[in-house]
């Protein structure tokens, strides 16, 4: 058993209230966040649902489940657990009844068995739409509807004051309830896995590493919680632990949630970049309309710099926790991945996992190909891809981790599988 003793977490509140304050800026011109109609995976499908071009989902919730992740192309085998009560719809998460949740590169969705569907999809302008699929319109019109409630914690600082997504880790009582005295994580590909999963399930192989997954945490009368990292270490499914035939599958598996933390983190810095970008060249034509927003001492023109110098970090896993021992998770949920990747002449692509000493056997994120990124503002985009090129041929030490054969994979499969590349990439082809 280990002993956790209370964090320091004074300020919190303030620190909230002032975020709350400050996010806005998204529904101000010219993104207009919630006046803007939505064109992204899941509002398209509504719409072919009610012109009738598709079969809106009907049935039992598990049979509704299993049409809608085939209608929105995402793979089952993505599916991972959350007990901790971090959701709207907390009355019915428990331990014993966790929320599942399945993402392809654009879309995220959510159930909890008896409850209704929530889920999230990104529009090229907006970033990501929260919706709810009501349990009660199974099969009606007014099954999808816009959900903005959720920016009340997916648009604050933990998500750099943008509508994105976030994977928190805390320490979670007997009925699922985070104990905020003794501080949350947000996980990144940085984290630590010590600090990860907490309130989460978690399947799979990882050795001497401990995790927060799979445990509850017990409140000392003293301060601070008594919380076994060993209880939930290695487990390989969750038959026999809760009822899975609530589920699709026995599974909450490890590289997937490895994988989701590094999307969502990815795509809140694409999102930042790309609202705060338009938002800055707005700004300075109201100011005056005759400017040249491309001047590099402009505000726009510092904010494109700035950015493209984050996603080039977040693509090239910089600070990666090392997976020195090495992790093993469910072959299925391996195999679904890397099928979606685009390989380049020699079979290689950006999805290829490795799960031992780093997660990925070419670290160039696979969002490269994703319809955000491709329909970034093209300052921001052309900058982000000519400070790749620049990072891949560096000898500064924040790129080191990256050693030349997997840079010269990496520079082979971009320069052959990515669209409309900057001139110096075409040397390469």
């Amino acid at each position: 058993m280990t002993v956790v003793k209370p964090l320091l977490v004074a300020g919190l509140l303030l620190c909230g209230q002032l975020a709350q304050a400050q996010r806005d800026f998204f529904e101000l011109a010219p993104i207009n966040y919630s006046d803007t109609e939505s064109q992204d995976e899941l509002a398209l499908l509504a719409a072919d649902w009610a012109a009738g071009r598709k079969p809106q989902p009907k049935g039992e919730p598990l049979e509704v489940l299993k049409q809608l992740l085939k209608q929105l192309n995402i793979p089952v085998e993505s599916q991972v657990m959350v007990y901790s009560r971090t959701s709207q719809q907390n009355n019915r998460i428990r331990y014993h009844n966790p929320r599942v949740i399945y993402y392809s590169d654009d879309t995220y969705l959510g159930y909890v068995p008896g409850g209704s569907f929530e889920a999230s999809s990104t529009d090229p302008r907006l970033g990501p739409v929260f919706y709810l699929l009501d349990k009660e319109k199974i099969g009606k019109a007014g099954f999808v509807g816009r959900d903005n409630a959720c920016l009340q914690c997916h648009g604050t600082s933990r998500t750099d004051l943008v509508p994105g997504f976030m994977v928190r880790s805390v320490f979670p009582d007997k009925n699922g309830h985070p104990i905020l005295a003794e501080g949350t994580y947000l996980t990144t590909h940085s984290s630590p896995l010590k600090e990860r999963w907490g309130g989460w399930f978690v399947t799979g192989s990882h050795g001497g590493f401990r995790h927060m997954g799979n445990t509850i945490a017990t409140q000392l009368d003293e301060g601070g919680v008594e919380f076994d990292y060993e209880a939930g270490a290695n487990w390989e499914t969750m038959e026999g632990r809760i009822d899975t035939s609530k589920y699709l599958r026995p599974k909450s598996d490890i590289v997937s949630l490895m994988v989701l933390e590094h999307q969502c983190t990815t795509q809140n810095i694409l999102t930042k970049a790309s609202m705060e970008y338009r938002r800055l060249v707005y700004l300075q034509k109201a100011i005056d309309p005759e400017v040249d927003v491309t001047k590099p001492e402009g505000m726009a023109a510092r904010s494109a710099r700035d950015s493209a110098r984050d996603i080039v970090k977040a693509f090239l896993f910089c600070d990666e926790f090392d997976l020195k021992d090495g992790l093993e998770g469910d072959p299925a949920f391996v195999e679904a991945f890397e099928a979606a990747g685009v390989k380049n002449s020699e079979g290689q692509s950006l999805r290829q996992l490795r799960c031992y000493g780093r997660l990925f056997k070419n670290r160039c994120s696979y969002l490269i190909y994703s319809k955000y990124f491709e329909f970034l503002p093209p300052v921001v985009r052309t900058q982000t891809l000519e400070e790749l090129w620049r990072a891949l041929q560096s000898t500064d030490e924040e790129f080191s981790h990256i050693g030349s054969s997997e840079r010269k994979r990496i520079i082979s499969i971009v320069s052959e599988t990515v669209k409309n590349l900057p001139e110096c990439w075409k040397n390469t082809q």
